[in-house]
Order: C-alpha cells, then structure tokens, then sequence
C-alpha cells in the first residue's frame, strides 16, 4: 500500500521520481515538501528542516557532489505531469501560484510571468505533502464550548492538520454532539478534495464548499447551510476578516489558521490582529515548527496579557 509520500511523487518525472521512490522509509514518514529547482539540488523539507536528495537515494544535510542535480527538462516535463498532461486546463490556478493536485497535496510554482500572469516559464516546484493526523486537535476540542478559535503558526508547523483534525472532530461528535460545520476549501488543501470530491476525512457532518472566494463561501455558508462553525484556511484579506465578522454577529463561530511565528506577530499584522480584538475567536492556538511540541492556547485575555513579553 502507497503511503502519502509515494502518492505525491507520481507525478514527477522519472528519474527524479525513482530516486525518491528508493528513499529510505524513516524519511518519507516525514517528507512535508519536495523542491525541485531548474540546475539546482532536489531538496526535502522534513520536520522543518531542509535535506538534499542524493542519486543513491539517501539524503544529505549538506550540498556535495552526489546530489541529484534537476535539469530544466526534468522540471518542465513534472509540470506537465502535475498538470496531467494539459497546461491549459490549470492555467488560472498557475496564475496564483499553485497547482492541485490528488489526495490533498498541492504544488507551488515559481518562474517567469508575463504582464497577463501566465507561466511562460518554470525555475521551481514545491510539492506540499497533506497528511492526515487523526487526534492531533484533541486538546482542542474544549475550546469549541467557547467560541471561535485562530490556528497560528509558521510555515509546516501543521495548521491545516490541525484544522483538519478539529473539523473532523467536531463532526464526529468529539464533544458528545455532532456539530454542523463548513469548511471553504479555496485550495483543495482541508478536505484533500479534486474535482469536486473530498478525499479526507472530516467527519459526518460537514458540508464543503469549493472557492477561491472565501469571504463569499463563508457568506453562502452563513446563509444557506446553517452551520455552528465555518472553517477556512489561512485569513488573510479584510473582506476575509468582514466575514468572520459577520459570523460573529451572527452566532457561527469561526476556526480558521494565520501566518504567524509567535503572539506579537500576530498583533503586528492587521488583520490576525483585528480578528483577535473583534471578539469573533475567544482563543488563539499557536503551534511551533519543533517536532513534538504541545500547541499553546491563550484564551483571548491571557492573549493580551502575553503580548510584548
């Protein structure tokens, strides 16, 4: 049976692909992203920190000359394939950066744009592993009883896992009731959905919506599903946090995730720092890139308290 990592790699190109197929197993459990750049090392990105794939598919923590060096040709054919062979067809999802792909997992797309925002040609490929963790959002499950909650973290500290994890959770009936919750999958990311089909598990009674618009999902949501929660990845826009707003005020209670590395960083940005002073989350999560550590919790006035200490 493929595991996460050899279902994310299916859609590079061959050479490169093999050499990852024969990795050791230790480190494909934790592979969160895979980087291929044009004349430049293939990089794993596990646990946080940054790999080199070697061609006898082992990994070194420095450069040498036995790492696996990607040609520019090897980079354009694995966009062809992540784009299943038609370019066109995923032209408005490259134009912001990113290409769905199956089982959840996304690629990010660097290169050369052109004053319309098409790729005209290609430097570099992330591919973002989605894992799901049942139980991680345990701890969390409480919080819910209180109102909304913000996810915050630095980049692959698993704020949509442990999203993904609290919707499930909250679905099933975790808390002893099934909960009514929507999520607004821009991406595809949560509900690990392609074509319109989810693919993760996120509990009995969860309604998705698929939208680049999150502020207009969350407004279809708020009027016609009804739900107790609505959860999107990644707040970032003021007509994002109008709508949190708006749930708020509402009676929905909203959970959604932030960019942030610690708690005055989310008070230094406008928007985290407008959705924590709203009212609209009662508690702020922040979870760290160090393997194994516990997430903090801060409900909305020992927030406060911890902000400039």
């Amino acid at each position: 049976m493929k595991n996460e990592f050899d279902n994310a790699i299916f859609q590079i190109d061959g050479r490169i692909q093999r050499t990852l197929f024969f990795l050791p197993e230790s480190i494909k459990q934790n592979v969160d992203e895979i980087r291929i750049r044009a004349g430049l090392p293939v990089c794993l990105t596990v646990n946080g920190k940054v790999f080199f794939v070697c061609k006898d598919s082992t990994v070194s923590k420095l450069k040498n000359s036995n790492c696996y060096i990607a040609s520019y040709d090897e980079l354009e054919k694995t966009l062809s394939l992540l784009c299943n062979n038609s370019v066109y067809l995923h032209e408005s999802e490259i134009k912001n950066g990113y290409i769905s792909l199956k089982n959840g997992n996304r690629a990010g797309v660097c290169g050369v744009f052109n004053a319309d925002g098409m790729l005209t040609e290609i430097t570099s490929v992330n591919i973002r592993i989605a894992r799901q963790v049942f139980g991680v959002a345990l701890p969390l499950i409480s919080l819910c009883n209180s109102g909304g909650i913000l996810i915050a973290g630095p980049p692959a500290s698993g704020k949509t896992t442990m999203l993904r994890d609290l919707i499930r959770l909250l679905s099933s009936g975790a808390d002893g009731e099934y909960r009514r919750v929507a999520v607004i999958d821009s991406r595809g990311e949560i509900s690990g959905g392609f074509s319109g089909r989810c693919v993760n598990d996120l509990g009995e009674n969860t309604d998705v919506l698929y939208t680049r618009d999150k502020a207009l999902g969350t407004q279809i949501a708020l009027r016609t599903m009804f739900p107790e929660f609505i959860a999107f990845d990644e707040i970032g826009t003021k007509n994002e946090l109008q709508s949190v707003v708006d749930c708020f005020n509402a009676g929905v209670s909203i959970i959604t995730t932030a960019h942030c590395h610690d708690v005055n960083d989310i008070m230094h940005r406008a928007v985290t720092a407008s959705i924590v002073k709203s009212g609209a989350v009662s508690n702020v999560v922040l979870l760290s890139q160090s393997l194994g550590a516990p997430p903090q919790i801060f409900n909305v006035k020992e927030f406060f308290a911890n902000v400039g200490n």
